[in-house]
């Protein structure tokens, strides 16, 4: 019974362990926008260098997971990955680009409330009252930020995160049902592999890596280290589920948005109006709640 609890707390600090590298992401993407790289070049080099890592982190850990169980389950993997991962991490870096790296953050952290939708509309989950109170919650933080930096921040950069947002949840729905059964870290390696060979595919007759990468000390720094973090994020993230459950795992996830904005405070200087913080924070809340133990639904929906 005593190893129970401590499986327990060693998953929950998997888990935040998790959060605290994969939150970096976006901002060394903001660091690694001065190298005058394109979004789509831009995570090219991220997806590269995230495929060499998590290869080599699986095939030490366990080698068995970089392969699928059959022919047919790759070509599932490699297609589905290829098409909802890549579109809506270009939406990201593109937007990311564009905003405020805490406004960026918290915008995306709105995804649970357009997964619900989904889920209902495409797998006929039932809408429970925690869903309808966690969308209110969420709804009610979006007003606070977009209302307290629309004329602040780009119009564009909103939509495009948006866009973002929304398809980033219709993969969060169709991957429960298109890759059941496939071990979570076999699935995160094929989200990296995919859009690296998209991307690559997409910028055809260019260098695999760009000499812009190696020009200094701090460019390769920044490169390998927003490698490293979608890497080890994801990796970490899966573990994190494979040990505390995907509930807990998710409601520690949403630390993300706000260790973005500390880190962007910190390293980019950016400042958030208190109102968007707070907005911000409502928006974190009901993410939580939305992954609180749904104890009723509504009748007939």
């Amino acid at each position: 019974m005593t190893g129970q609890p401590q499986a327990r707390k060693g998953g929950i600090l998997v888990a935040v362990a998790s959060a605290v590298i994969y939150s970096g992401v976006s901002v060394l993407a903001k660091f690694a926008y001065q190298y005058n790289l394109s979004p789509v070049q831009l995570l090219k080099e991220r997806y590269l260098l995230a495929s060499i890592i998590l290869t080599t982190i699986i095939g030490l850990a366990r080698w068995r997971l970089l392969f699928p169980r059959s022919w047919h389950e790759a070509g599932v993997l490699f297609g589905f990955s290829a098409v909802f991962v890549t579109g809506p991490t270009l939406l990201y870096f593109i937007a990311v680009k564009l905003l405020p790296v805490s406004t960026a953050m918290f915008l995306f952290h709105c995804y649970p409330a357009f997964a619900g939708f989904f889920a209902w509309i495409i797998l006929h989950e039932r809408v429970t009252r925690t869903y309808l109170a966690s969308v209110g919650v969420i709804a009610i933080g979006l007003l606070l930020l977009l209302g307290a930096s629309f004329r602040s921040v780009s119009g564009i950069g909103i939509l495009t995160m948006m866009a973002c947002t929304v398809a980033y949840a219709l993969y969060a729905v169709l991957s429960q049902h298109v890759m059941r059964g496939v071990d979570p870290r076999t699935l995160g390696l094929y989200n990296q592999l995919a859009p690296a060979l998209v991307l690559c595919i997409l910028t055809v007759g260019q260098p695999l890596f760009y000499p812009v990468v190696f020009s200094s000390r701090t460019a390769s720094l920044v490169f390998a280290g927003m490698g490293m973090s979608a890497a080890g994020g994801m990796f970490l993230f899966v573990q994190g589920i494979s040990m505390i459950g995907a509930q807990r795992a998710v409601i520690i996830d949403s630390l993300e948005p706000v260790l973005s904005a500390l880190y962007a405070l910190l390293l980019l200087g950016e400042h958030m109006k208190p109102v968007a913080l707070a907005g911000g924070l409502v928006i974190v809340a009901g993410v939580i709640i939305g992954n609180l133990p749904a104890r009723r639904s509504i009748s007939g929906l």
